[in-house]
């Protein structure tokens, strides 16, 4: 039970994460976002956290933290298995700047238990910090 409250606290934390923000124009943000789901699939903190938003840094700090008190890097590895290699990333300008369009399926799984999870053009604003783009904002599915 412990486990799946862990799941329960990352699903909230990645909403948490990607809800909110604005932008500015340029490119690579599509290189960013997927950056930032590849690590998310690889449950690779300090890596999410490198392409994050200065405003949503703390909540990565927070799910590190979280997850960390319930079990290893190893053990969570273990436990969770995340595959976003069915997803499709189209950057493109909105009102406040760039935002990239997930579209496709990607799927997670805990303890063997699986559960596909589809977006359905969701729409990541982007931040354009230092010269380097960064996610900020939009919620995963279910959120």
């Amino acid at each position: 039970m412990r486990r799946f409250s862990v799941l329960i606290a990352v699903l909230i934390v990645m909403g948490v994460l990607l809800s909110a923000c604005g932008g500015s124009g340029g490119s690579g943000a599509t290189a960013a976002v997927k950056s930032f789901f590849d690590a998310f699939s690889q449950l690779d903190f300090t890596k999410m956290k490198d392409v994050t938003c200065a405003a949503q840094k703390t909540s990565i700090d927070t799910m590190t933290g979280a997850m960390s008190a319930a079990s290893s890097a190893d053990q969570l590895k273990q436990m969770f298995k995340i595959d976003v290699s069915g997803l499709k990333y189209d950057e493109k300008a909105g009102s406040g700047g760039n935002i990239v369009v997930v579209s496709g399926k990607m799927t997670m799984s805990i303890l063997g238990q699986s559960q596909d999870q589809t977006m359905n053009n969701q729409e990541i604003p982007m931040v354009n910090e230092g010269g380097q783009w960064k996610v900020c904002g939009a919620a995963l599915p279910g959120q």
